[in-house]
This record gives C-alpha cells, sequence and structure tokens, in this order.
C-alpha cells in the first residue's frame, strides 16, 4: 500500500483488515538458511491475507561497526547478529521513507483471527495516544503526558468513541507513537513510580480470542493482568519493561529513532533490552512512546520436533517435543495448517474454554433442542 493510500483511508476498519495490517509495509526478518521457517512463514501468510517481504538475518558483523561500548557489555556473538538484523530492518524503513512498518521475526505465529484482533487493537490505540474530540490537546487520559502526585491508573473502554479520528493511521496519527509493541515475551502495566508516561489503560472486555486466564502464560511479565482483570480480557496501555522485539510497528519516525539509538548512540545490551530502554526511557535513552498489549498478538511458535530449532542465537537443544505450541495463541495459523489445507472452519482451539461446572452449569440456559 502507498502512503497515499494508506493517508486517504486512515481510520477505516477495512485498513486494518488488509494485507498488510494499516502498515505500508510488513517485514519479516530471518536466516536464509532457515528455509523451514520461510515454508512456515509463507503459509501462514497466504491463509491469513497478508502480504509480506523478507529482510535477511545478519550472518557476520566487523568489530568495527558495532556502536559505542558494544565491546565492553559482553553481548555474545549470537545476540549482535540478531541486533544487527533489527537495525538493517529499521534501516529499510528510513532508506525507503516508509511511513510505517510491521516488523516480525521469522517464528512468530497469530491467531487465524489476527486482523479482527488489530482493527480492536487500533480502536485502543487511538483512545491513547489521540486528543479528545473537539480539542487538539486533551487527552482522555489525566495522567497524560506524565501523572502526578497521588494520581493512579483509570481503565477505558475500548468501544469508547471519544477521541479525535486520526488522519495518518488506524493506530492514531503517525506523529503520535513511535511503536507498538504487539509481539513479545512479557510485559507489565506502566506504575505511577515510573514517572515519565501515562498510566491508562484500554480495556478489551469479553474477548474470545483471549483464552482463560488458567491458560495464559505472563512469561517474563508481571500476573497484574491475570490478577486484576475478569477472564477474556485484553489491555492495551504503555510498554513497560518489555523482552523479545517478535513484532512491533514502527513509524517513519520511530524508526529514525531507534536506529540513532541502537544502531549509532550505544550498545549496551541485547537488542530486545535495548528497545525496552528506550520504550522506557532508561539507560540514558530518550524516551519513545511505545504502546503494548496483553496478552500479546505475535507470540513464539515452537512446532513440532527437536528443540534445537527454537533458535539460531541460543542454545535450544536436548529435547523433542511430538506437538507444536504456542502460547497465549487459541486459533493458531500454523497450528491449524492442515484444517486449513482442507477447506475446514472447525479450527483447533488449544485452549478452549473450561465447561462450566455445579450451580453455574445448573443456570445455564437449555437448548430448544433439550
Amino acid at each position: 500500500m502507498s502512503a497515499a493510500t494508506e493517508a486517504r483511508h486512515f481510520g477505516a476498519t477495512t485498513v486494518v483488515s488488509d494485507e498488510t495490517l494499516g502498515f505500508q509495509m510488513i517485514f519479516v526478518i530471518g536466516l536464509t538458511s532457515r528455509s523451514d521457517r520461510r515454508d512456515s512463514m509463507a503459509l501462514a501468510a497466504a491463509f491469513t491475507g497478508l502480504d509480506i517481504e523478507y529482510i535477511d538475518g545478519a550472518t557476520s558483523i566487523d568489530d568495527k561497526a558495532i556502536p559505542p561500548e558494544g565491546l565492553q557489555n559482553n553481548v555474545n556473538r549470537g545476540s549482535l547478529l540478531g541486533w544487527r538484523a533489527h537495525m538493517n530492518v529499521l534501516r529499510t524503513i528510513v532508506e525507503r521513507n516508509i511511513t510505517s512498518a510491521l516488523v516480525m521475526e521469522d517464528d512468530v505465529d497469530w491467531d487465524i483471527r489476527i486482523k479482527s484482533q488489530m482493527a480492536t487493537f487500533a480502536n485502543a490505540s487511538r483512545l491513547i495516544v489521540q486528543p479528545v474530540k473537539g480539542t487538539l490537546d486533551r487527552h482522555l487520559d489525566p495522567t497524560f503526558p506524565v501523572p502526578m502526585e497521588n494520581q493512579t491508573f483509570q481503565d477505558f473502554h475500548v468501544d469508547d468513541d471519544l477521541t479525535s479520528p486520526p488522519t495518518t493511521s488506524p493506530y492514531g496519527d503517525l506523529d503520535r507513537w513511535d511503536l507498538l509493541w504487539l509481539g513479545h515475551c512479557g510485559t507489565r502495566f506502566p506504575w505511577p513510580s515510573d514517572g515519565n508516561a501515562p498510566l491508562g489503560r484500554v480495556v478489551i472486555a469479553n474477548d474470545t480470542t483471549v483464552p482463560e486466564k488458567q491458560h495464559v502464560n505472563q512469561e517474563l511479565g508481571s500476573s497484574e493482568l491475570i490478577l486484576e482483570y475478569p477472564e477474556h480480557t485484553r489491555v492495551v496501555a504503555r510498554a513497560r519493561v518489555n523482552s523479545c522485539t517478535l513484532a512491533y510497528g514502527i513509524t517513519q519516525a520511530g524508526a529514525r529513532r531507534f536506529l540513532y539509538e541502537l544502531g549509532i548512540h550505544k550498545l549496551t545490551n541485547t537488542c530486545d533490552m535495548m528497545f525496552r530502554f528506550v520504550c522506557d526511557g532508561v539507560d540514558g535513552r530518550q524516551l519513545a512512546t511505545c504502546l503494548t498489549v496483553q496478552p500479546q498478538l505475535f507470540q513464539h511458535h515452537r512446532p513440532a520436533g527437536s528443540t534445537a530449532g527454537y533458535s539460531d542465537i541460543n542454545d535450544h537443544s536436548g529435547e523433542y517435543h511430538d506437538k507444536g505450541s504456542t502460547a497465549n495463541v487459541r486459533w493458531s495459523v500454523r497450528l491449524n495448517f492442515p484444517v486449513l489445507l482442507n477447506g475446514s472452519t472447525e479450527y483447533i482451539d488449544q485452549f478452549p474454554d473450561a465447561p462450566p461446572v455445579g450451580r453455574e452449569a445448573l443456570e445455564m440456559p437449555q437448548s430448544p433442542l433439550d
């Protein structure tokens, strides 16, 4: 989709439901040697109607090309190559003047219903970044731009229609956000003690694509979502302490900021940790506007077979799994390949709801056929 087309259709659900999910481009990072991942990614994209372009992973790096502090921080060679791959895609976005892009690593998975999920996420992100209707600079969240003493978070509902429509992106105007951290290994909500970002949360209630809480894997994140919200709830908020750069949307301005911070300014940790530092405004990094979602919309897929194939950075060898899995994704595209190939709609649900028991079962309405 051209930048002009993206701008013309900015607020429409149809844009989020197009082949690039409302971004100008979708890039997938991966090594050319991992043909297994490209085969699987090609099918996943085809079955969900996504148009993707590959950015080859890095296979070598000259020590002279590593930013200041990089060689002193003991980042292993595999992590450096992963960092360079993300810098290459950011540079591509900058060089081609791409207005916004979705960047995915080649081992991610998503729900068959990703287009409707992203349309709902867009509604949520607009409530966070767009000004209140009829204003230019007043936001729905009273803690914007930073919380004052004794202020706490406030929940907003995804269906609220209280903010001005964007004109350049369905996720909010492109000058109002830098990064949408859509695929990660864990996150937490912003806290008042962070002191540098709004606290507001947008609640997506009764989301049947979210597993019951007993099945939600918080991984490296906090348990706040599980403890504070009802079943089948997804929440969008400012990103805090995220791990793993599995999938993220980024603007042209955001790509320039992250390319400078991670590729030129200094290299102090692994790539995902430095993305975190920029989103959190720590480690001497300028704070970026980053949103995230719990549970995540993109997640690592763990295929059946040897675990040695899980990573090209760290050693995961030693186990063999008979079945594949993807945490927190109910109708996994990759696990549903056999179903999709046969044209069926009897999708495999990794995390079906538990049947009602006791009093709840007695109060269930009876079928007319009973």
